[in-house]
């Protein structure tokens, strides 16, 4: 007990835990804030979404207690089970939704993404929100148990190659399986952070400058090609025409404000409504779809202003920072890979969701974590968090031993010299 007592006492030292109380904070405010505009998509919609997402924080915040306790090495030694554990769901809804064969609880959206299990008194649970999860431990694994086996002086390119495929073949099958149902938006936040952790694994900077290149011109090409044949895309390629669709909003919103540039354009002028300090608490003064979730980002800069959105980004860059910190602590451990997959994915999400709500980038779908409406997203991200504080308190623990051992052997060194070469008179 008093080994449990004396974690947690060193996360008083910790004040990620401060940064996150209010962003959630953030977040409960402006969900309430945005039922008005909600209710005009989903009028079944109760009027305590707020409290729902409160209770989903803190259902998530008894389980990351959970996982302090329990501790990082004992959920590594679980990587495999989780991991296989969130990928027979995945194939379930892969399943139903290229072979059309009945599974049951799925639940498919009106769009026909089949993303979603239906559970009795429970709700709807998201699997590949889960699955960042298991990848994370699992990649974190790899590269730890690869980088034992051949030090950083031994590397060469047949090693980083074979650490590069292992890492694949871990990554890609859920990756595929996410994109098939369609959810690019995490797709692309499960690549980013394992791009992140392959950056800091240590392999040679030559790959990944060319690996790096490859994907600037790949992506460059690809939205020059949206722009100016389209029809490549669609007839040669097979690309949905509905995917491309969100890119003709991105580059002429206003111009398209009828169609598909109707949700930015919307957005943009609730965000600029706001002006410094906003319109207040459910103005509802501009309409845009899916504000509690997607949107969340317009509604704080709606009813609160500029203050609001600063306040809400700074917030999460100390956040993000914290992590970074904690993945600095555990350098050459196995927490630290884990704190980097996981700084990955929150940076990602938010630039993304921040940046497709101002115009900077096209609309993915992809929610602000901790601060929009989602159960599956909020439980998820506070087991993350979990995972974040036990690094913490293992950081401190390896910190606090090297400094215990470079003392002694100063310590001793000093003592020798002293004894070898200090004569004292009698």
């Amino acid at each position: 007990m008093r080994t449990i007592l004396n974690k947690f006492r060193i996360l008083l030292y910790n004040p990620i835990i401060v940064y996150l109380i209010l962003i959630i904070g953030i977040g409960i405010v402006a969900i309430q804030s945005a039922i008005p505009l909600a209710k005009i998509n989903y009028p079944n919609l109760p009027a305590n979404y707020a409290t729902k997402q409160l209770m989903f924080v803190s259902l998530g915040a008894f389980v990351a207690i959970l996982v302090v306790i329990i501790g990082v090495d004992r959920i590594r030694a679980l990587r495999w089970w989780i991991y296989g554990f969130w990928m027979i769901p995945l194939l379930g809804l892969f399943i139903y939704k290229k072979f059309h064969i009945p599974i049951p609880l799925v639940k498919e959206a009106t769009n026909g993404a089949v993303s979603w299990y239906n559970l009795p008194g429970i709700g709807t649970i998201q699997p590949s929100e889960f699955m960042k999860i298991g990848i994370v431990l699992v990649v974190a694994d790899i590269i730890q148990t690869h980088n034992e086996r051949y030090p950083h002086l031994t590397r060469t390119f047949k090693t980083d190659l074979h650490l590069l495929v292992k890492i694949m073949a871990a990554v890609l099958p859920p990756a595929f399986l996410i994109f098939e149902q369609p959810d690019s938006g995490i797709t692309m936040i499960i690549l980013f952070f394992v791009a992140l952790m392959i950056f800091a694994s240590g392999i040679q900077w030559r790959y990944i400058l060319t690996v790096g290149g490859f994907v600037a011109v790949i992506v460059t090409l690809f939205i020059l090609l949206v722009g100016v044949f389209p029809e490549f895309l669609t007839e040669t390629l097979k690309i949905d025409l509905y995917k491309l669709s969100r890119f003709s909003g991105w580059f002429d919103p206003f111009g398209t404000m009828g169609n598909e540039g109707m949700q930015l354009a919307k957005g943009l002028l609730a965000i600029g409504s706001g002006n410094l300090i906003g319109n207040g608490f459910q103005s509802s003064l501009v309409y845009f779809p899916e504000a509690h979730t997607d949107f969340i980002f317009a509604v704080i800069g709606m009813d609160f202003g500029l203050i609001g959105t600063l306040i809400t980004v700074i917030l999460c860059g100390l956040f993000d920072y914290e992590i970074l910190n904690t993945a600095t602590l555990n350098r050459g451990h196995y927490n630290s890979y884990v704190c980097i997959g996981i700084f990955g994915m929150l940076f990602f999400q938010q630039i993304e969701n921040i940046g497709m709500t101002i115009g900077l980038l096209p609309i993915t779908g992809v929610t602000l974590p901790f601060v929009s409406y989602g159960g599956s997203s909020s439980l998820s991200y506070m087991i993350l968090f979990g995972l974040v504080l036990a690094s913490y308190i293992e950081g401190i623990k390896i910190k606090h031993n090297e400094v215990d051992y470079h003392e002694r052997t100063l310590y001793l060194k000093t003592k020798a010299y002293i004894k070898d070469n200090v004569k004292f008179d009698d």
